[in-house]
């Protein structure tokens, strides 16, 4: 399923994003506790020294069974629009309250990824981008990705707490992949933070390249970003 018709903007810096954070700060509260709240604020605007495994991804056709979640029943969609989004809304819960920018994130260009349990309750939001608009709407980290030569980016993967371990990450990487693969983009670019093994291990699945390890360090809004080979 692909809602991708259209392109009015919904959400935008003035009107739309501050409520959008305000729902996203009470669904972290209610799905991961007022820790995780307040360390994600404070990387988020104060202070972030992170490092990050750095992958190049060659897609090829794979046997979706291989990858299937463990849920009874679900849902999934890719959404590339705006008018898309509004019209899944009408019968499943809005993505775009779980992801702040999702919806400046669709204007520039970005696709979201969704699964949904039961029809109608997310489970598991996922992105993917062909261009360096799309990508920056969601992601600021350092490392390149060539999509003046048709390299894609994917990232900003989040699942909803009670239906992780299901392996939805697992099977969103596969989906998005095909998705890019289908789209003429061979070749992708993602980055996983090196303190979640979890994810680590997801994406070591697909067989990527593993081509070196990102720091960032980040004081209000001066960013340093630098690369390392990977390590061993």
């Amino acid at each position: 399923m692909d809602w991708n018709r259209g392109g009015r903007c919904t959400d935008n810096h003035v009107h739309g994003l501050w409520p959008r954070f305000a729902r996203r700060a009470g669904n972290i509260l209610q799905e991961d506790g007022l820790w995780a709240l307040l360390v994600g604020a404070f990387r988020r605007y104060i202070f972030d020294y992170r490092r990050f495994y750095l992958y190049e991804h060659r897609h090829i056709v794979r046997d979706a069974a291989a990858f299937l979640p463990s849920l009874e029943e679900f849902d999934e969609c890719f959404v590339s629009s705006n008018d898309g989004a509004d019209r899944l809304a009408e019968g499943r819960q809005d993505f775009r309250h779980i992801v702040p920018r999702a919806g400046y994130a669709l204007d520039r260009g970005a696709v979201a990824f969704c699964v949904y349990a039961g029809h109608r309750e997310l489970a598991h939001v996922g992105w993917l981008a062909a261009s360096e608009s799309a990508r920056r709407a969601l992601d600021r980290l350092g490392y390149h990705v060539d999509f003046e030569s048709g390299e894609g980016w994917t990232g900003g993967a989040y699942t909803v707490r009670r239906y992780r371990g299901k392996g939805l990450l697992t099977y969103s990487c596969l989906r998005r992949f095909e998705y890019l693969l289908d789209s003429g983009v061979a070749c992708s670019r993602a980055a996983v933070d090196t303190g979640n093994p979890g994810s680590h291990r997801t994406t070591m699945r697909f067989g990527p390249r593993l081509y070196a390890t990102g720091c960032q360090l980040k004081l209000f809004c001066w960013r340093r970003w630098v690369e390392r080979p990977p390590d061993g």
